[in-house]
């Protein structure tokens, strides 16, 4: 009986998360169809938006990260104990405390943009950062709402919030950037222009989330205990949660924001032009980051995003086995999605480049300091081909991350992250001085998540007490993941020299990428489902978790293709 509902709560978790992941993923093809002739329309000067954006991201983070993370936990855990005014009265205040904290950091980046421009080196940016800046106020409010949601196990309000928010944010902004670049306007005012997208779409996602919470009766607490704690109880227990979580968060942006204040200037102190460090930056920026982010954001984070309140409500009804289990099934089933996402990019990159912007712009011979000459696109290519390893560590960090919130030590993912973050900068500065130059942006990524996923494995062992043994639960996978990343190359490989033959040369071209991405994307997926059950790669009760699980575990075990576990036979009779 208790397999059972250990597995209904991982099914339900699981559920959450598929929710948030096509909310995501709609999201996330919303930022891409907005990128691509963003960055056509300003081509070099993408920085020029990226950098105001960056500023942003960083004051986004400082300011709202935390808040759904802590007011999932708190609302989650009074409503395990009933206490469902309570968990009503924590949305109320963190809705007022997080407004005002909004409102502070929206005037601040409007007073001292002029300043933050000059001495990140990108003055051009002042006008998009004063108009991005009411951004801040909208999604603090939206934030707290959506928390308080996902404390309840609803992530519908999230799910729609963040596709109104990427709706606008696409059809605001590219609207403004055409009519500003029809009429001429500088770069400045394009990059405004292009960024009050953002403004816009967190205004109309607080208003829906607003609306909803007003009218909606689908979400409604257990109110089986009146008890509640004071205003100031609940306040300071808000903070305690909300303050490491939002540093530790705004540490991994921090990330996004050195990239800023420090590839420019420092390749530039190596001996590239202020215009070829500029160049490298927006491919950089904007084309290997965007689609490194693309895949674990869509796919592997909104596990982290759902496992949180089922963990913190197990915990709060004293079931520490099944908070065990689902932290262990939570990481690998991360690690399982990751893997093959890194595949991918490693190995088609440079054609998912090509599919999605016009990289015909980004082909103009750049002569570096050493005398080697190459383009923005291959720059960007290789370095997208390193962040590929980076996207298998950032999922697993992401998960643990939540996991140790869940478990109310949400001050060490902060501890861990610092530490990254100080390795991020040492080797980020050497590598872009080394002969690596751009690329070695990409590798500092990949040292700094490798620390700060070892260091949260560390913290969950010892002060939460889960057993987790890294090369048990992802040797099997990885092995799977490099003899599909050895049949998606041959797939690649066959598919260039096909179009090649019966096409043409241009197999940079969107239609070749194209039929070139499918070719290899299916035979990626067919050769790592096959390998992971050929090769044990995946287990019974992960099986089940999926939808349809139970009749595919049962199908599989028959062919003999997924061997059974003895406890769920014997939950089962």
């Amino acid at each position: 009986m208790e397999e059972k509902q250990e597995v209904k709560q991982g099914k339900s978790f699981l559920r959450e998360a598929v929710i948030l992941t096509a909310s995501s993923f709609a999201v996330k093809i919303i930022g891409v169809v907005f990128k691509i002739p963003l960055t056509n329309i300003l081509q070099n000067n993408m920085g020029v938006f990226t950098a105001a954006y960056s500023i942003y991201a960083m004051l986004f983070m400082l300011s709202t990260s935390g808040l759904p993370v802590a007011i999932s936990r708190l609302v989650s855990a009074s409503n395990g104990h009933g206490r469902g005014r309570e968990a009503d009265r924590i949305s109320i205040i963190a809705i007022v405390l997080f407004g005002l904290i909004g409102f502070v950091f929206t005037a601040l980046l409007m007073l001292f943009a002029p300043l933050i421009g000059e001495l990140t080196g990108h003055e051009q940016s002042v006008a998009a950062m004063r108009v991005i800046a009411p951004a801040l106020f909208f999604i603090c409010v939206c934030a707290s709402m959506r928390g308080y949601y996902q404390g309840l196990r609803n992530m519908y309000p999230t799910a729609i919030s963040q596709f109104i928010e990427a709706f606008f944010k696409m059809t605001v902004g590219l609207a403004a950037v055409a009519v500003a670049s029809a009429k001429g306007a500088s770069v400045e005012i394009q990059a405004a222009c292009a960024i009050s997208g953002v403004t816009a779409g967190t205004f109309f996602a607080t208003v829906f989330i607003l609306v909803y919470r007003r009218f909606s009766k689908k979400s409604v607490p257990d109110y089986s205990d009146n008890t509640c704690r004071t205003d100031k109880q609940l306040t300071k227990a808000i903070l305690l949660v909300a303050m490491p979580v939002t540093l530790t968060a705004a540490a991994l942006y921090f990330s996004q924001f050195l990239d800023t204040l420090i590839i420019v200037n420092v390749l530039h102190g190596a001996g590239e032009t202020k215009e070829t460090a500029g160049i490298l930056f927006s491919a950089y920026t904007g084309l290997s980051v965007p689609l490194y982010d693309l895949l674990p954001a869509t796919l592997v984070f909104p596990i982290a995003t759902s496992i949180l309140p089922a963990i913190s409500d197990a915990l709060a009804r004293h079931k520490k086995a099944l908070a065990s289990k689902l932290t262990k099934q939570s990481i690998r089933i991360s690690g399982i999605i990751a893997v093959p996402c890194s595949v991918f990019l490693l190995v088609c990159g440079r054609w998912c480049i090509s599919l999605i912007y016009d990289i015909d712009k980004w082909q103009e011979p750049i002569t570096m300091a050493s005398g080697r000459v190459t383009t923005a696109f291959d720059e960007a290519s290789a370095a997208l081909a390193v962040l590929a390893f980076a996207v298998f560590f950032i999922s697993i960090v992401s998960t643990a991350n939540s996991l140790l919130n869940a478990y109310g030590k949400q001050h060490l993912p902060f501890i861990a992250v610092l530490i990254g973050i100080i390795v991020l900068t040492v080797s980020e500065i050497i590598l872009l001085y080394s002969p690596l130059g751009i690329i070695g942006a990409a590798a500092s990524s990949v040292i700094c998540y490798v620390i700060v996923m070892l260091i949260d494995v560390f913290f969950l062992r010892r002060y939460c007490g889960v057993k987790l043994k890294l090369a048990g639960m992802f040797a099997r996978p990885v092995l799977c993941g490099a003899v599909t990343a050895g049949f998606t190359w041959l797939a690649r490989t066959g598919a260039v020299a096909l179009w090649k033959k019966f096409v043409g040369e241009g197999v940079q071209t969107r239609g070749a990428s194209l039929v070139i991405l499918l070719i290899s994307g299916i035979t990626m997926v067919l050769v790592y489902i096959a390998a992971m059950l050929l090769l044990r790669g995946i287990k019974e009760s992960e099986v089940r978790l999926l939808p349809k699980g139970d009749w595919l575990a049962n199908k599989l075990i028959k062919l003999g293709w997924l061997k059974a576990e003895p406890e769920i036979a014997e939950a089962q009779q």
